[in-house]
């Protein structure tokens, strides 16, 4: 049985294919009004021309996809964002420190982000390698997520050997209940896929192939 989710296009901040130009990339995303797109700071400009009259957000990240910055350097590249009128963030937790189970650090890291964001009424997401965690590892950064309120806490970079399943965005869940919301990302390439992970609990899909998922709806309601 097809699990179906309605208006899926708003659940689904899209990634650019590295085949497209900006320009197209910004196109296909008005032409299938996706939630969200990311822009680099000198591209910002553009995608506001091409995107006004829409909802459609317009992202950054930082850090991504090393998660190897300070966190003073984090919050200035936060700040810059913020001060370019960047409303979410995307940001790679820092790597050692996940790998090194350094849980007092990553809180640190974790809540000052998440208390810069809000100041700044910036969205922040947290991005944690689920894939490289095991359950006790994966139960703590969520009690960590649950102390330190980001907006979100992401499944993965996409750029990892693994990307998000349904058995890690319901342990996501369970923990985090409604407090921190849930971005699932890595491997979502159809829309059968994309309803699972909502159904468990994501609040947003980060996917490249987006266009791929909101045909996929199409073919389903017909």
């Amino acid at each position: 049985m097809v699990l179906v989710i309605k208006n899926i296009n708003k659940y689904i901040d899209y990634i650019q294919d590295p085949n497209d130009t900006f320009e197209e990339y910004l196109k296909k995303a008005k032409e299938y009004n996706v939630r969200c797109v990311f822009a680099d700071p000198d591209e910002i400009d553009t995608a506001r021309q091409v995107l006004e009259g829409t909802d459609i957000i317009i992202a950054g990240a930082v850090d991504f996809p090393q998660g190897k910055l300070s966190l003073k350097d984090k919050l200035a590249d936060f700040k810059k964002l913020a001060d370019l009128g960047i409303k979410e963030i995307d940001y790679v937790l820092n790597q050692a420190q996940i790998e090194s189970r350094d849980y007092n650090n990553i809180l640190t890291e974790m809540k000052e982000i998440a208390d810069f964001s809000r100041t700044y009424g910036v969205a922040d997401k947290a991005i944690v390698e689920m894939c490289k965690l095991d359950q006790e590892a994966k139960k703590s950064i969520c009690e960590i997520a649950l102390k330190a309120k980001p907006a979100f806490l992401k499944t993965s970079t996409g750029r990892s050997f693994g990307g998000a399943t349904v058995e890690d965005v319901r342990l996501m869940k369970s923990i985090l209940k409604d407090e921190v919301k849930i971005k699932a990302a890595g491997g979502i390439k159809n829309y059968d896929f994309a309803c699972e992970l909502i159904k468990a609990g994501a609040n947003v899909l980060g996917a490249s192939a987006a266009l791929d998922i909101i045909e996929g709806e199409r073919c389903a309601s017909s």
